[in-house]
């Protein structure tokens, strides 16, 4: 491959092969990093969702239901129900963060809207047959848009059985409750199960632009700028070292055929100086041995 090139032309594809596979590597290491990062602050935004919602079901289940409670002694859906107040709390989110979806899939709700779909099912199941397992992340399209998920596992707790005990209790907040949602579903949870999850969707539409423009801004850093800076490099390889050697190739081939006497000029102590300062000298041997043979030839004539 090598063996007809110029001197110059093999600087050229030698800079040329590893510099693409230098940068192609810092190149697949700077995509890894971006993704990374993505999926990374994508995680943080669905956990602050998550977290504050979470806080909101934590509150009312151990503050404001019993509170309400020893108050009234009666069902009240809007300060007794931790998943009314997380979704209510939602909702207002969603004016601020229109993008995300919050929701509390569950296997059997007493509202069968919070009924989880097949996607969601699948992870409560996960859930459920996993039990060290506390969270599932990932990605997920619906609806044409991408999302970024994480879900957590919700356990059925003994306070729960307040809502979701037995429909045959007696209790005026278990009748409050069946005379809403029915007896048919949402009912007979057991304490330590898995019942549902708490899931938060972020859109990555943002994060992929965001991704977009580093990956355009480092390609340029990797790839643009590197080929400038090679440019220049060739400029002064060839100045520095491959024009010399070309030049004292030029005037080796005049002074064998006589064509030149001159000596090459020594511009530096490198070794390119010191290749010159051998020419010279081995110039001038060359030059006394044809000097000696013309003399010698020249007796043999007399």
């Amino acid at each position: 491959m090598f063996k007809n090139l110029s001197l110059k032309m093999k600087f050229t594809v030698i800079m040329v092969i590893v510099g693409f596979l230098a940068n192609l590597t810092v190149a697949v290491g700077a995509f890894y990093y971006i993704q990374r990062f993505k999926k990374k602050e994508l995680m943080h935004e669905a956990n602050m969702v998550l977290f504050a919602e979470k806080s909101a079901r934590d509150y009312t289940s151990n503050e404001l239901r019993p509170a309400v409670m020893k108050a009234t002694n009666k069902f009240v859906m809007q300060a007794e129900s931790a998943t009314f107040v997380a979704l209510g709390q939602a909702k207002l989110l969603k004016k601020f963060l229109p993008n995300y979806i919050y929701s509390e899939p569950t296997l059997s709700p007493l509202n069968l809207k919070n009924r989880a779909n097949p996607f969601q099912e699948n992870i409560i199941d996960r859930f459920k047959s996993n039990p060290s397992l506390k969270s599932d992340s990932g990605y997920h399209k619906f609806s044409g848009i991408s999302y970024f998920y994480v879900m957590k596992p919700v356990v059925a707790k003994q306070g729960c059985m307040i809502c979701h005990g037995n429909p045959n209790n007696n209790s005026p907040i278990t009748q409050a409750i069946v005379k809403k949602y029915g007896d048919t579903h949402g009912w007979h949870w057991k304490v330590g199960t898995v019942v549902g999850a708490l899931s938060v969707f972020v859109p990555t539409k943002y994060m992929d632009k965001a991704a977009l423009k580093n990956s355009i801004i480092i390609g340029v850093a990797i790839f643009v700028l590197p080929f400038l800076a090679f440019i220049v490099a060739l400029f002064f390889i060839n100045k520095v070292i491959i024009k010399p050697i070309h030049d004292m190739t030029k005037l080796a081939e005049d002074v064998s055929v006589g064509k030149s006497n001159e000596d090459f000029k020594v511009k530096g102590n490198d070794e390119i100086g010191a290749l010159a300062k051998s020419f010279n000298r081995l110039k001038k041997s060359y030059l006394k041995a044809v000097q000696l043979l013309a003399e010698r030839s020249k007796e043999r004539d007399k």
